[in-house]
Formats: C-alpha cells, sequence, structure tokens
C-alpha cells in the first residue's frame, strides 16, 4: 500500500477523492489536510469530516489547515463561492478535527521511513507552507500529484485553473521545491474524461454508501454545469479531483507531457496562469503535465473501487 495525504479544498468531488483514497486497496491514507479554496477552512474540514464518517474512516486524522494566501494576491479575492453550498448534503459528523495541518504536513513527512504520496486538489497554500517551515520533506514525497494547471483548456479565467489562480504564489514556490516527482493534472485532462448521468446511475446500482454518494455528487455536477455548452450538450461533468487520486493507482490512464512549468504572478490579465515549456524534452522537463484522461478506465476505476463491499482496518 501507497501511503498517501490528502490536501483539500473538501466539496463535491473532493470529497469524491476522499472516497477513493479511503477505500482503494492500494492506498493507505495517513490523514486528511484542509485548506481555503471552494470556501472557508471551517467549512472544508467540516466536510472532510462528513465524508470519511459517512464510511466509518472516523479515525483518519483531519487537519484543518491555511485559510488565505501564502503572500496577498494582486487582486483581493472573495471568500467562498456564492455559486455553491458550502456544506454537503451528509450527516453531520461526529469525529473531531485534529491538529494544525502544516504543522502536522511537517511531523508526518519528517517521521516517514517510505515516501509518503501528496495529492493537492485545492490551492496549494499548506504544501507551501510546510516547504516554507522545513524545505528538507521535500525529499520525503514520493510523487506530489497536484489537480491545477490548464494547458490548452480555459479555467476560472481563460488562463488559469482555479487552484493555481487562489494562490498562484503557492504553487510557484510548490513546483520550484525539490520534489522527487511532480505531476499536474489539468483541466485539460479532467474535462477530456467527463462523466454522465448514466455513470451516476451505474455508481447508484452498486449500492453501497460511497458509491451512492458518489452518484448524488455526480448527478449534481452535471446540473451545475448546464451553464457550460459544451457540458450541457454532452450531458455531463467534469469530475476533477478523483482524477488527481486515481493518478497513484492507475497512471497509465492519463496521456502525459514532460514540462518545464512557470506559474504568472505579475501581469493582471494572466495572473495565475500556467505556463509550458519544453513540452516533449524528457531530459529538461521537472514535471510531467496530464493533458487527457482515458474516460471509460476513469469510471471503471471509480466503480470498482466505491463499489467495493470489502472492509478497511479502521
Amino acid at each position: 500500500m501507497t501511503p498517501v495525504v490528502l490536501d483539500c479544498d473538501t466539496g463535491t468531488d473532493d470529497a469524491v477523492a476522499i472516497l477513493l483514497a479511503t477505500l482503494h486497496p492500494d492506498l493507505d491514507l495517513l490523514g486528511v489536510t484542509t485548506v481555503w479554496g471552494n470556501h472557508d477552512v471551517r467549512h472544508t474540514t467540516d466536510n472532510t469530516l462528513r465524508v470519511l464518517d459517512l464510511v466509518g474512516r472516523g479515525d483518519v486524522g483531519v487537519h484543518p489547515g491555511r485559510n488565505a494566501p501564502v503572500r496577498p494576491r494582486i487582486e483581493p479575492l472573495p471568500s467562498g463561492r456564492a455559486d455553491l453550498p458550502s456544506t454537503l448534503n451528509l450527516p453531520a459528523p461526529s469525529s473531531s478535527a485534529g491538529s494544525d495541518a502544516v504543522e502536522w504536513l511537517v511531523e508526518t513527512l519528517r517521521a516517514a521511513v517510505e515516501p509518503v504520496a501528496v495529492v493537492a486538489t485545492g490551492p496549494l497554500t499548506n504544501i507551501a507552507a510546510a516547504l516554507a517551515a522545513d524545505r528538507r520533506v521535500a525529499g520525503s514525497m514520493g510523487r506530489l500529484v497536484v489537480l491545477g494547471g490548464c494547458h490548452r483548456q480555459a479555467g476560472v479565467t481563460p488562463y488559469a485553473e482555479r487552484n493555481v489562480w487562489c494562490d498562484p504564489e503557492a504553487a510557484a514556490d510548490v513546483l520550484a521545491a525539490p520534489v522527487r516527482d511532480v505531476l499536474l493534472v489539468t483541466m485539460d485532462a479532467t474535462f477530456s474524461a467527463p462523466l454522465t448521468a448514466a455513470d451516476a446511475a451505474r455508481l447508484r446500482s452498486l449500492g453501497t454508501p460511497a458509491a451512492a454518494t458518489a452518484a448524488d455528487l455526480l448527478d449534481a455536477r452535471i446540473a451545475w454545469y448546464r451553464r457550460d455548452p459544451a457540458m450541457a450538450a454532452l450531458g455531463a461533468a467534469p469530475l476533477h479531483d478523483p482524477l488527481a487520486v486515481a493518478a497513484l493507482v492507475d497512471p497509465g490512464l492519463l496521456t502525459t507531457l514532460r514540462a518545464q512549468v512557470r506559474v504568472e504572478r505579475a501581469d493582471p490579465a494572466t495572473y495565475g496562469a500556467t505556463r509550458f515549456a519544453a513540452e516533449v524534452d524528457d531530459a529538461r522537463g521537472r514535471a510531467s503535465v496530464a493533458i487527457r484522461a482515458d474516460r471509460a478506465r476513469y469510471a471503471d476505476l471509480l466503480c470498482a473501487t466505491l463499489g467495493s463491499r470489502a472492509t478497511r482496518p479502521g
């Protein structure tokens, strides 16, 4: 089993990512750190606890993290998102949050006896703060998977994906750190593999709490994405964050390029854009950049994992 830490701004697709990481037999979820992004940390923490309690994994520590960028943005960013509910429609948690996310990350990575995979599905604020506290923890990360960046697909702006756009300074810090294996799962990859109402029905038919919850969340995302003409025409929605977890257990479902990545932090017009250079030069590129995904293989992985009735030790 691969030891893994999730760093999430838990909303609908982060919730499915947590379910996938918790239930996949090849992953050992050490803990979840929560960060601002979709909503304030108090909400992302509460949502995370709800998801873990749903599948009987209240033993997994949830650690509240940063609630603002590592350094001021060049323009202010409203807290939260009025277009998304701040609380998931799941039972209130019975478990409680643990220690500070950044302190826990540093302690956990320092103590690791084998490389720890870190999957970040929100702004990279916590990861940047942990690296600033002790840069040596970069050496304890086996693979860093970042749900972030755009190659050709537009994001929250024509140029920038939301997680990077929220905290471009943190993204730049993390991408400059000496982590041995960095994978960016871009919007190009997630939008290439949208899931449909038929996928939601397939999940619901599996009869497990995890699969039924994922089906409900997918249906809600399909309804939200009707404002996007391309997704409305397909009757589908991207399920972004679980694809970053899927990359740990089935890397072959992604098509990747090697790249040198730079984050735009000075130009207000393109603020938060990810700039890729030497895209096909394996010798020079430092990061892998996922630009496509196998939709059927992704759906199969979600169904196989969330539909399993095997129990995991608590």
